[in-house]
C-alpha cells in the first residue's frame, strides 16, 4: 500500500503542479498587457479629461456665480419694490389720518354752528312771540279815547 499511496500522491502532486503553472502563467501574461496598454490610453484620457473637465468645472462654476447674481439682483429688486410699496401705504396712511382730522374739526364746526343756529332761532322766536302777544294784548284792551272833544270846545 506503501507504494500505492506514494503514486498517487505524486500523480496528485504532479497534476496540480501542471494545473497551477499554466493558467497563471497565462493569465499573468494577458494582465500585464491589458494593464499596460490600458494605462497607457488611461493616461491619454487623464490628460484630455482633466483639460476639458478644468474648463467644464470653471464654465459651470461661472455659471453658477452668474445664476446666484441673478438670484441676488431679483432678490435685490424685490425688497426694493416692497420698500416703494410700504413708503407709499406710508404717505397714503398719513394721508388717510390728516384728512380723518380735517373731517372731525369741520363736524365739530358743524355741530357748533347748528347750536349757534338753534339759539338764534329759539331767541328770534322768543321775541317775536313777545311782539305777537303785545300786539294781541294790547288789540284786546279797549280803545282809550283821545280829547277830541277838548280839542273841539277850545
Amino acid at each position: 500500500m506503501a507504494q500505492t499511496s506514494t503514486a498517487s500522491k505524486k500523480k496528485t502532486t504532479a497534476k496540480r503542479a501542471v494545473k497551477k503553472k499554466t493558467p497563471a502563467s497565462k493569465k499573468a501574461v494577458k494582465k500585464k498587457v491589458v494593464k499596460k496598454k490600458a494605462t497607457a490610453k488611461k493616461a491619454v484620457k487623464k490628460k484630455v479629461l482633466t483639460s476639458s473637465s478644468v474648463a467644464k468645472k470653471k464654465a459651470i462654476a461661472a455659471k453658477k456665480k452668474a445664476a446666484a447674481a441673478k438670484k441676488k439682483a431679483a432678490a435685490d429688486a424685490t425688497k426694493q419694490k416692497m420698500r416703494e410699496r410700504v413708503a407709499a401705504t406710508a404717505a397714503a396712511l398719513a394721508a388717510a389720518k390728516a384728512e380723518v382730522a380735517e373731517a372731525r374739526k369741520r363736524q365739530a364746526m358743524l355741530l357748533k354752528m347748528a347750536e349757534r343756529k338753534e339759539a338764534a332761532v329759539m331767541r328770534f322766536a322768543e321775541s317775536w312771540t313777545k311782539k305777537e302777544m303785545a300786539k294781541i294784548n294790547k288789540a284786546g284792551k279797549p280803545a282809550k279815547t283821545k280829547g277830541r272833544g277838548k280839542k273841539a270846545k277850545a
